[in-house]
């Protein structure tokens, strides 16, 4: 019995909540809309003394039954002479004749079969039967790679729509995109569930507005973001549209997301006005379908509890993608009862840069309480040895679900291959070539290139495979092109080369427009002004060491020399008998200092600029001669090797993010090196083992993990199992600490890791910041931009205060990015160091 010592009429209209919804944490608890299903959901209301009322048998006699003589026996009678329970409980398999709540709320009178014939019906696996007879309430499917979790949640499906007669309108499968909806839609034909994407369940509650593209995105936002200087190859759109998913998907302070951001300044105040105009407008675009949805559904309780009963009972595919806002939402419809059927594995959380995060799977039991958790144990996909390494690499992090997996196919060897799990190493020189040798291996076998996968860690580790492939006549699919070659790292080196080429002819020359593109990179603190002295379209380095002669400041001349000197070096490695493409990119990148330029560039941005200029030099170890290189290079990235093809199919070149949930026969790992697995900007050594678990786990028949021998991945030793366990293996992924509570009618969210550290405060070189300052008005005057956009105050002063030498020093003062560091870097080092 339960006294109230309250009235319950307080606790019947819905919390709504006027509210930002970046200021929710996902694990929100709205304890009104809590307790009143408490009190309501199975209680007889027995107030005021009188004859208690089952008010579920109160509703179904206005659906036609009527009361039961004997209530001692069954609640009503339905129409057909059959006694039933009206049960308001948990949706558990009762040895009775039960009508549940659930039936009745939306109009019906259905009994529920009883346990001995509501049982899944088709062949299953002993760890799938379990997972699919889960009785009632949330739970949580941990399926490792390969273990059938589609076959799970098509099955689960079958089950509660078929065997258990749940009513469709309140079943709901969700998958991650629109190609897996239509998958699990296209499987479950027979019976058509509801299966929805996230998106496209936000847009339906949202009542269905127009959705304005990526350009139409564009367009809004330039209207808005400070006008800023054009810089080639630079897209300023493109962070801002990149902080708004942070914010709307991460659920993340605006404020922390512009100052963590290069080159979105004024973010902050544009996030509000652009959701303005979409609603003015009355559109959305694709995240607005995720955070508009959150932001009604919080809003407004009594719609939310309309919407609820359409969504009694979620099941959840890839769940381990789910972002904060993508949690919220899933929680805020689930509620109260939280019935989600979650489908994922924490060893595949390779999302973490759009807000995945391990904790939603690891603790589903705190934002789904009462969850009773199943594990699927056995990888039906890949060969014992492919299985016996993954599992062995993840068992060296510590933040995961324990878990055993084994095998399904066991003994299994591949034909002419020693083992299905190889690691094949090669000299540095080799990369490109080993991995065209075993795809050639693969062909003799008679494999079809349909069935091979080349992966990488990142995009432009492409390069190489993809030009060395197509030179041989390998049919491909990739999606690299010729716009790798544009990006700051690439363009640059490409810049060198042909400076070195002209510079070594000795008459040829080289083009001014080549000697611009080096000019600051690396940085080397020279004024803006610097670029009228370069006035001939031909040039020689002597041309370059004349402009000293004439100029009067002393500092300027000695940095033109220095570069007169850099070219002059360069000319004499290209000369030399025995250079090589590789010989001299070596030489841009260690002596002349453009790796350490990029270095820089990498560490600020969380780019991977180091990464296009290691895929230049594998891809140069295919053309050694410098004349002609570049030309050769482009026609490779332009060959369509498709058409090559003499009827079968292509080998797919991708990253292993692209490719989650695909699968090959074969798959190829290439390089598999330190410094790329891990990746050496990445600071969760956790989640770059899985992603390389993700890379292995796509072969089915046999992974070949391509290593150099010079640089060989610390994670080798670890799928072998030699590497030592220690306490520290893995950079553990902590839980959000966050607080969620009501004041005055709206939520907050306080971060645990605060804002970034501001530049610190002290005495700064007052002198110095007028001249920066007066810099930075005639900088913002010429590009047609508020000073702030070139940098605010407090940067100025802690370059003043620290009055840095170089471009490394320049970029560790807060506010100096990337692209700040590319564009301002020389002008401010030439004052600093004047």
């Amino acid at each position: 019995m339960v006294r109230l010592r309250f009235d319950p009429a307080s606790v019947r209209e819905a919390d709504s909540f006027t509210v930002e919804p970046w200021r929710v944490d996902p694990g929100l608890e709205l304890f009104n809309d809590r307790l009143h299903f408490l009190l309501w959901a199975n209680n007889y209301d027995a107030r005021g003394g009188s004859e208690p009322i089952w008010w579920w048998g109160r509703k179904a006699i206005r659906l036609g039954a009527t009361f039961a003589g004997n209530p001692t026996l069954a609640d009503v009678v339905l129409s057909n002479g059959t006694a039933v329970w009206i049960d308001g409980g948990p949706r558990a398999q009762l040895p009775l004749a039960v009508v549940h709540s659930d039936s009745v709320e939306v109009g019906r009178l259905g009994v529920a079969p009883p346990p001995g014939i509501a049982r899944p019906t088709m062949v299953l696996a002993a760890d799938q039967y379990r997972a699919i007879s889960h009785d009632y309430g949330p739970a949580r499917i941990i399926a490792p790679a390969g273990s059938g979790k589609t076959r799970v949640l098509t099955e689960r499906l079958r089950h509660v729509l078929g065997d258990r007669r749940w009513e469709r309108e309140t079943v709901c499968a969700i998958a991650y995109n629109k190609k897996a909806q239509e998958e699990l839609a296209q499987r479950c034909g027979e019976f058509s569930p509801r299966v929805s994407t996230l998106n496209a369940l936000g847009w339906e509650i949202l009542g269905r507005p127009p959705v304005v593209e990526e350009r139409d995105v564009r367009n809004i936002l330039s209207g808005l973001v400070p006008k800023q200087q054009r810089r080639a190859n630079v897209d300023p759109i493109a962070p801002y549209i990149d902080a708004l998913g942070k914010v709307r998907l991460g659920l993340r302070d605006p404020a922390m997301v512009e100052e963590e951001t290069d080159d979105v300044p004024g973010f902050a105040e544009v996030f509000g006005p652009y959701r303005g105009v979409l609603k003015g407008r009355g559109v959305v675009d694709f995240d607005e379908q995720i955070y508009g949805c959150v932001e009604r559904l919080l809003s407004d309780g009594n719609f939310r509890r309309q919407q609820q009963q359409r969504f009694r009972h979620l099941l959840v595919d890839e769940f381990q993608d789910l972002t904060p806002a993508h949690i919220l939402l899933v929680r805020l419809l689930s509620a109260p009862t939280f019935d989600v059927f979650g489908v994922g594995d924490d060893d595949q959380v390779i999302y973490g840069h759009a807000g995945a995060d391990p904790r939603f799977l690891i603790g589903f039991d705190k934002f789904f309480p009462g969850a009773v958790s199943y594990q699927l144990e056995v990888n039906y996909r890949c060969a014992s040895d492919i299985v016996d390494g993954a599992r062995s690499l993840l068992s060296y992090n510590r933040q995961r679900v324990s878990k055993s997996i084994v095998a399904g196919r066991r003994d299994e060897k591949v034909a002419g291959a020693q083992k299905a799990l190889v690691v094949q190493r090669h000299r540095s020189g080799d990369a490109a070539s080993t991995l065209v040798a075993e795809v050639e291996k693969l062909r003799k076998r008679g494999v079809d290139p349909s069935g091979i996968a080349v992966l990488t860690r990142v995009n432009s580790l492409l390069l190489a495979p993809q030009v060395a492939l197509a030179m041989s006549g390998v049919a491909i699919t990739s999606v690299v092109d010729e716009r790798l070659l544009d990006r700051t790292g690439t363009r640059a080196a490409l810049a060198y080369l042909r400076i070195a080429a002209g510079a070594a002819d000795g008459q040829r020359g080289f083009r001014k427009t080549d000697l611009l593109d080096v000019l600051r990179r690396p940085s080397r603190g020279l004024p803006i002004w610097i670029d009228k002295w370069f006035r001939s379209e031909t040039m020689r380095i002597s041309d370059v060491r004349s402009i000293t002669t004439r100029l009067d400041d002393d500092k300027v001349s000695a940095k033109i020399d220095a570069l007169a000197n850099d070219l002059d070096g360069l000319a004499r490695v290209s000369r030399a008998p025995a250079a090589t493409v590789r010989s001299t990119l070596r030489h841009v990148k260690d002596v002349i200092g453009l790796g350490q330029a990029m270095s820089m560039l990498d560490a600020s941005s969380s780019a991977s600029h180091l990464d296009d200029l290691e895929a230049l030099e594998q891809v140069a170890d295919l053309h050694p001669e410098l004349d002609g290189f570049e030309e050769w290079l482009r026609e490779g990235l332009r060959l369509r090797p498709l058409e090559l093809s003499d009827g079968g199919g292509a080998v797919t070149l991708s990253t292993i993010h692209r490719v989650k949930g695909q699968e090959w026969p074969y798959v190829l790992l290439f390089a598999v090196n330190d410094g790329i697995f891990p990746h050496r900007l990445s600071e969760d050594r956790e989640e770059e083992r899985r992603i390389l678990h993700v890379g292995m786990t796509r072969g089915r028949e046999q992974t070949i993990l391509l290593s150099d021998v010079a640089k060989h991945s610390p994670f080798l030793a670890e799928i072998d199992g030699t590497a030592p366990h220690t306490a520290t293996s893995g950079l553990s992924v902590s839980l959000q600490n966050t607080t969620v509570h009501k004041s005055g009618g709206a939520l907050s969210k306080a971060s645990p890791g605060g804002r970034p550290a501001k530049p610190d405060g002290g005495p700064y070189d007052e002198t110095l910041f007028e001249r920066l300052r007066v810099w930075r008005r005639d900088r913002a005057k010429a590009a047609g931009v508020p000073p702030y956009v070139v940098f605010p105050d407090e940067t100025l002063r802690s370059i003043a205060r620290t009055r840095p030498a170089t471009a490394a020093a320049l970029a560790r003062i807060g506010g100096v990015g990337p692209a700040k560091l590319d564009r301002y870097a020389d002008e401010v080092l030439a004052i600093t160091c004047d």
